[in-house]
């Protein structure tokens, strides 16, 4: 290092250039050349951290002790000493956890609404789109995402769900669907299949806003659904797809904040369903059409994603959409009921409740079953469950005949409605139809 003369004589070193020298310089520094810097921190301050670190720490375990103590509830902390400490006990007490913390049950909902109203922040079920629009994750993740039938990816599904300790899932749909279509054909009753378009199909731009909201547009498609469709109606699958070929400017097939389907298009989508049920399953006039009719009733609520946020209660970032469901009634007013003596079957997940069953807030007997029998004017019976349409209702089915009750006796035609995104992240469990005739 080179030196100047000061003003007063002294020697001093001379200005140092730019990576020549210098605290960081690493040339004069074997510590430096191996990436080690040291922090000088005297011990009261290590001492303080190690401190405020602990109380962190245990300030919320403690506290959830002594308000779970004072409000006369069993500490699910003690859970924890009360099991074997095997791999699905921890996770079972990860999860009660989770579900009894009043922390989280404090900050969770606060913090939801704030991200949500100044960044439209979802989380890893809920995504916010524009103007007022919410999605369900699962339905963007079967669109946007990689082919549904691509091997690689069901080789990770099978392995995620090993990973988690679980049983390994069946990601490819194709068996059991032409499964229970054999099962069916053997009895001389026509399966038809029914995947419900997402609400990224149908809303795209309220999504993303990528296009011209005054034009018509393509549908977009999930990778793997032409190759799937094409595979189930060669291999004898009836597959109904009420998609529309384009979109046109201001139709609205969704709910603004709910996953499911507006009222009109519903009612638009079984008339289409019956014709198709119709024809594909030969099914003949009924005997005796049934005097069926519908009124209008109005009804309000927040949509399910809204549920979904876990947002504050009272939040005023979404106000109750307000729609008009027709319901479905007999001659005397009486609210429509599925009759097991019908000879078409509805399966179906909550795309079929909704509106029909009542605790979705949504309205009654006004959904796809009672409009389905509407349209047919006939007698109509339905086995519903929300959520994993890809197993539950023949499941549910399965059960009925293993057990002695012959729930296919007279039916004709079978419809299998299910949530497009199934194909994606549904579990295709195989089921055991050994039962039927």
């Amino acid at each position: 290092m080179g030196t100047k003369k000061t003003i007063d004589g002294n020697l001093a070193p001379a200005a140092v250039r730019p990576g020549q020298g210098g605290p960081t310089d690493p040339s004069h520094d074997a510590n430096l050349r191996r990436g080690i810097i040291f922090t000088d921190i005297s011990r009261e301050v290590a001492q303080g951290m190690v401190v405020l670190f602990l109380l962190l720490i245990f300030a919320i375990p403690l506290g959830q002790v002594f308000l779970e103590k004072v409000r006369g509830e069993e500490s699910t902390l003690l859970d924890l000493f009360r099991r074997a400490p095997t791999r699905d006990s921890l996770k079972q007490f990860e999860d009660d956890l989770d579900k009894a913390s009043y922390a989280k049950d404090y900050t969770q909902p606060r913090m939801q609404t704030l991200l949500t109203g100044i960044g439209r922040v979802g989380n890893k079920k809920a995504v916010v789109g524009h103007d007022g629009w919410l999605y369900y994750k699962p339905g963007i993740t079967f669109l946007g995402g990689p082919g549904f039938l691509d091997p690689n990816i069901m080789g990770v599904r099978i392995k995620a769900s090993l990973d988690d300790g679980d049983v390994p899932v069946h990601p490819d749909p194709r068996p059991a669907i032409f499964a229970f279509h054999q099962a069916l054909a053997k009895r001389g009753i026509k399966l038809v299949l029914f995947p419900v378009p997402d609400k990224a199909m149908m809303q795209p731009l309220q999504l993303h806003r990528r296009g011209n909201p005054t034009k018509s547009m393509p549908v977009p498609r999930a990778l793997d659904w032409d190759r799937f469709v094409g595979e189930l109606r060669a291999g004898g699958v009836a597959v109904f797809d009420p998609t529309p070929t384009v979109l046109e400017p201001g139709a609205q097939r969704y709910l603004v904040q709910d996953t499911h389907w507006t009222p009109e298009w519903m009612a638009v989508v079984a008339q289409q369903l019956a014709n198709f049920a119709t024809e594909a399953g030969g099914l003949p006039p009924p005997a005796t059409p049934l005097p069926l009719k519908s009124v209008a009733q109005e009804v309000r609520r927040v949509g399910d994603v809204v549920d979904m946020l876990k947002l504050r209660e009272g939040q005023t970032l979404f106000a109750p959409q307000a729609v008009t469901v027709q319901q479905v009634q007999d001659a005397a007013g009486k609210p429509w009921e599925p009759d097991p003596k019908g000879d078409v079957l509805l399966l179906g997940d909550s795309f079929t409740n909704v509106f029909t069953f009542d605790a979705m807030g949504w309205g009654a007997a006004a959904g796809l079953g009672p409009h389905l029998a509407l349209a047919l004017r006939r007698p109509v019976d339905v086995i519903a469950q929300n959520d994993s349409g890809a197993f539950a209702t023949r499941q549910a089915l399965a059960r009925e005949l293993a057990s002695g009750e012959d729930r296919l006796a007279g039916k004709k035609v079978v419809i299998w409605e299910f949530a497009s995104r199934e194909l994606a992240v549904g579990d295709w469990k195989p089921v055991e139809w050994t039962t039927t005739k």
